[in-house]
C-alpha cells in the first residue's frame, strides 16, 4: 500500500465517524447530552436576557427618562429591528431581529410597568 492509500482510508475513517456522529446525535439516546448543551444557547435568545440588561440599557435612554422619551427610543428601535423588515433577507437574520425585537419590546414594558403608564 502506498501513502496515498493510507492517508484516503484514514481520511475516510474519520469522515464516516463524522457523519455517523452528527446521525445519531439527533436520536433520543443522544437527546440528554445535546439538549444540555444547546439548552444555554437557546436561552440566551430568549427574551428573558432583558432582566439581565436594564431596560435602560436597551432602550437606549436614560435610567431617569421621560415617558416620552421611552416611547420614541422604543419606536425607533422597533423601526430597525422588527423581523417584517428582514424577511427577505435570510432566516437567520430574521430570527435575530426577532430576538432583538423581543427584548425591546419586554423592556418597554417594564420601563412603562415602573413609570406607572399603561402599556
Amino acid at each position: 500500500m502506498s501513502v496515498n492509500e493510507i492517508l484516503v482510508i484514514v481520511f475516510g475513517l474519520f469522515l464516516g465517524y463524522w457523519v455517523v456522529s452528527k446521525l445519531f446525535s439527533g436520536s433520543p439516546a443522544g437527546e440528554s447530552g445535546a439538549g444540555k448543551e444547546s439548552e444555554p444557547q437557546q436561552k440566551s435568545a430568549s427574551p428573558e436576557d432583558a432582566a439581565l440588561r436594564p431596560w435602560h440599557e436597551v432602550l437606549n435612554v436614560p435610567a431617569n427618562a421621560t415617558s416620552d422619551e421611552i416611547r420614541q427610543s422604543y419606536k425607533v428601535l422597533m423601526h430597525q429591528y422588527h423581523p417584517d423588515k428582514v424577511a427577505t433577507l435570510g432566516e437567520e437574520l430574521r430570527a435575530l431581529a426577532e430576538r432583538k425585537s423581543k427584548e425591546i419590546t419586554a423592556a418597554y414594558r417594564e420601563a412603562m410597568r415602573l413609570r406607572g403608564d399603561s402599556v
